[in-house]
């Protein structure tokens, strides 16, 4: 497989955000692009402590996020395997719409299932209704895209 450039992504300790939730997205992010397929193993602890640098606890903290929202499963002794391809939603943007992301309160978490490391999108509609959205599933096209697409 070509390398898409997640392979080797940084940790960046100078952010703010958590090392252990940087992993998790990491892994989350090629669990999405497909490097990671359904049932192949994630990384293990000494994998990550190789690509990353990070202790045991620290990979097991991520693996934890990773299990919360339903993407991987540990057998014991073996490793940590993908379980699941989230899938992808298209939500179509229309003129005067408007998208912003942030973090997800405690209750947008539970009901979208973002998990710690996902942000939410939210859409304002040109009438003013509200929508939220999990990030790392959805994608945002412009109603002349969509028409043009033809039936899914």
């Amino acid at each position: 497989m070509a390398d898409n450039g997640t392979s080797h992504m940084q940790i960046d300790y100078e952010s703010g955000e958590k090392v252990y939730l940087q992993i998790a997205r990491i892994i989350r992010d090629r669990i999405i692009s497909g490097e990671l397929p359904v049932g192949a193993q994630i990384p293990s602890g000494n994998q990550m402590k190789q690509e990353w640098g990070v202790n045991r606890l620290t990979g097991a903290q991520a693996v934890e996020e990773l299990r919360k929202v339903g993407l991987v499963v540990t057998r014991p002794g073996v490793g940590t395997f993908v379980a699941a391809m989230p899938a992808l939603q298209a939500v179509v943007m229309r003129p005067g719409d408007r998208v912003i992301s942030r973090m997800p309160t405690e209750e947008e978490r539970v009901r979208l299932g973002t998990g710690y490391l996902t942000p939410v999108l939210v859409i304002t509609r040109s009438d003013g209704r509200v929508e939220q959205y999990n990030a790392a599933v959805t994608v945002c096209q412009s109603q002349r895209l969509a028409q043009h697409a033809g039936p899914a």
